[in-house]
């Protein structure tokens, strides 16, 4: 690995940033850690915080990008800390993407800012959407891990 990245998926409230996210990790566990892992959409609802082991590097997984309150920057402060890619959510332009912008720079990580594919129609239509959009984010991250960018 080149680098240690942080992949921030941001847009505005109701976008499919988090659905993108959980998909992310969907794809990761199925692609790299238990290649008969199934999941169906659509996903339960709510928000994941979670750090795993894939392909022998840590991931931190932030869907919650609303609001940087003490529990967000407490799981992300962990993610910096012992992470080599990090997949978390943010609005455009608010105190989470201000925090997550800073944090690169002091923790030495290259920030990618990604955003889901948009569509207006039936939420399965979106899910299957966001789901496209994380199978290519989901590349991305096997072409960070193999150091090919």
């Amino acid at each position: 690995m080149k680098q240690k990245t942080i992949i921030q998926v941001w847009g505005k409230a109701g976008s499919g940033k988090t659905t993108t996210i959980k998909i992310i990790r969907h794809e990761l566990e199925k692609k790299y850690v238990n290649t008969i892992h199934k999941y169906s959409l659509p996903l339960p609802k709510g928000e994941i915080f979670e750090i795993f082991t894939c392909n022998g590097l840590q991931i931190g997984i932030s869907s919650m990008g609303d609001d940087l309150n003490d529990f967000l920057e407490n799981h992300l402060d962990q993610c910096f800390d012992k992470c080599s890619i990090i997949i978390a959510a943010s609005r455009v332009y608010n105190n989470v993407d201000k925090f997550l912008r800073e944090e690169a720079i002091k923790n030495d990580f290259r920030l990618i800012k990604a955003t889901n594919y948009r569509i207006q129609s039936t939420e399965i239509e979106r899910n299957e959407f966001n789901q496209a959009s994380a199978i290519h984010i989901v590349d991305l991250i096997s072409q960070i891990m193999n150091s090919t960018i």
